[in-house]
């Protein structure tokens, strides 16, 4: 966002801020076309599966608030997958000497099931919707009914005689590290703690998707863990220089409060 052309309704507060000093990190960049050639591992072995490395599967800024002329707040997002899990959501047991047939309905979409009040300021949801991750030689790209929106699906399954059937669906499991830009009296300023430049305050978000894959066995699946190879995107840039979080903008500081910070 370029710089604004007034000052901001609060006055000037006297803290001329710090430089931000950033850690360069090591990625571990992958080509998406040489993984396109090869063929996705099932992962089926296992219930849960972990990630190898960092696992930094997006990097990127959402706009909180933005006034023309006057401020603007953003949210500076760095994602991780934390595991892959298959949740075991029902089992039939046909103790018949025929084939039986049952209907299941399972529901796709998004849940923030730590730091939820971070959507009082903009749609975590919305930052996953058409996200793509790269994992074990294949991309995976999310749709809106497993991120800002559910779907509801009924399917009909057949259990053999003298055999139980069991259904599984996907899930995957981020955790997002957020930190805040507050961009006014001509700059961008990341927003540290009370008192101090570091370190900057962070929101962290734990966001489970229940995926539209699912597929069905007639034994249960051992814990594991299997690992999955993920691609690690780059970090996402913060502003050059810090304020302490007293000294930004009103509006910047009630809205932290607002996202339970």
């Amino acid at each position: 966002m370029p710089p604004h052309p007034s000052v901001p309704t609060t006055a000037l507060a006297s803290d001329p801020g710090v430089k931000d000093s950033k850690v360069e990190e090591k990625v571990e960049h992958t080509s998406h076309v040489a993984k396109s050639v090869a063929a996705p591992r099932a992962l089926y072995d296992y219930r849960v599966y972990n990630p190898t490395g960092t696992a930094r599967t997006f990097a990127g800024r959402q706009n909180i608030y933005y006034r023309a002329g006057d401020e603007a707040m953003d949210a500076v997002i760095n994602r991780y997958l934390e595991r892959i899990q298959w949740i075991q959501l029902i089992a039939w047991k046909n103790d018949t000497d025929a084939a039986q047939q049952y209907q299941y309905s399972y529901t796709t979409g998004l849940t923030i099931t730590q730091g939820s009040e971070v959507t009082n300021g903009f749609s975590l949801g919305a930052s996953y919707q058409g996200m793509s991750i790269g994992v074990d030689h294949s991309t995976r790209t999310f749709k809106s009914t497993e991120t800002t929106s559910t779907q509801t699906t009924t399917i009909t399954v057949t259990v053999p005689p003298r055999s139980e059937l069991i259904f599984y669906q996907k899930r995957f499991d981020f955790r997002d590290e957020i930190t805040f830009i507050n961009d006014a009296w001509g700059q961008e300023w990341n927003i540290g703690p009370w008192g101090d430049y570091t370190p900057l305050t962070t929101k962290v978000t734990s966001v489970n998707i229940m995926a539209e894959e699912y597929f069905t066995r007639s034994a249960r699946l051992p814990e594991g863990p299997g690992s999955v190879t993920v691609d690690t995107v780059a970090a996402a840039s913060r502003a050059g220089w810090t304020r302490k979080r007293e000294n930004v903008t009103q509006r910047a500081k009630d809205m932290l409060v607002r996202m339970g910070l």
